[in-house]
């Protein structure tokens, strides 16, 4: 059984130098714009007041913060990550799992280290 999704239309609007302005939807959440000499600034607040979606157009670029319990990004093809650095963290588990080829290349110095036993398993181990 399928719904038919809400469709919220927005009129064009230019938001004032430093004025900020909330559209009200009918799911209790609002998108709040805001504009001023360093950013403009655009954030989907929830009813209790949190920020789940904060997008920043700065002078070095856009910033784009998303906050939540789970965030899921599937693609078909490829999802790419491009950065000058990347950082991972995880409070509990991290999971990298392949169905196919799995490759780790470093172009420079590669530290594995843990508090705990390392495992490798594999048909045949090659080391160097």
């Amino acid at each position: 059984m399928s719904k038919k999704a809400n469709v919220v239309k927005l009129k064009s609007a230019k938001v004032s130098e430093g004025r900020e302005d909330r559209l009200q939807l009918e799911s209790g959440r609002e998108i709040v714009a805001r504009s001023d000499r360093e950013e403009d600034l655009i954030q989907i607040v929830e009813p209790k007041g949190e920020v789940t979606l904060t997008v920043r157009m700065t002078d070095a670029g856009p910033v784009i913060t998303v906050e939540g319990a789970h965030l899921s990004i599937k693609a078909t093809e490829t999802v790419t990550l491009d950065a000058k650095k990347i950082r991972i963290h995880a409070k509990e588990e991290a999971v990298l799992k392949s169905e196919g080829r799995l490759q780790l290349d470093s172009a420079e110095k590669m530290d594995i280290r843990s508090d705990d036993d390392v495992r490798v398993e594999g048909k045949i181990i090659h080391l160097n």
